[in-house]
């Protein structure tokens, strides 16, 4: 009989301690997947990818107006006609 009421004892201590256990393990998985959650990690993701986005953009438009310039200028070269310097390289008219 003690043999008995020792091993359901056991059993329930162990069918408890595990279903604590995974309910809490549950519980933090639900919570990393709730939309704040999520949002937070998308966000913190589109942020540090947007950055290196940003900056290539910016060197591909730098890159772009100065063979734009070099392009403009070797063509009417070829076309014996003035260049215009361009207005940002001008000294300022003397007063």
């Amino acid at each position: 009989m003690f043999k008995r009421a020792t091993w359901l004892g056991v059993g329930f201590t162990l069918g408890v301690g595990t279903t604590v256990v995974a309910a809490r393990k549950a519980r933090r998985q639900l919570d990393r997947y709730k939309p704040p959650a999520v949002l937070d990690r998308v966000t913190t993701t589109i942020t540090t990818k947007s950055v290196t986005l940003k900056d290539q953009v910016v060197e591909a438009v730098a890159i772009g107006r100065s063979a734009a310039r070099e392009r403009e200028e070797s063509l009417r070269q070829a076309k014996s006609l003035t260049v215009v310097p361009d207005p940002s390289t001008l000294p300022p008219p003397s007063t």
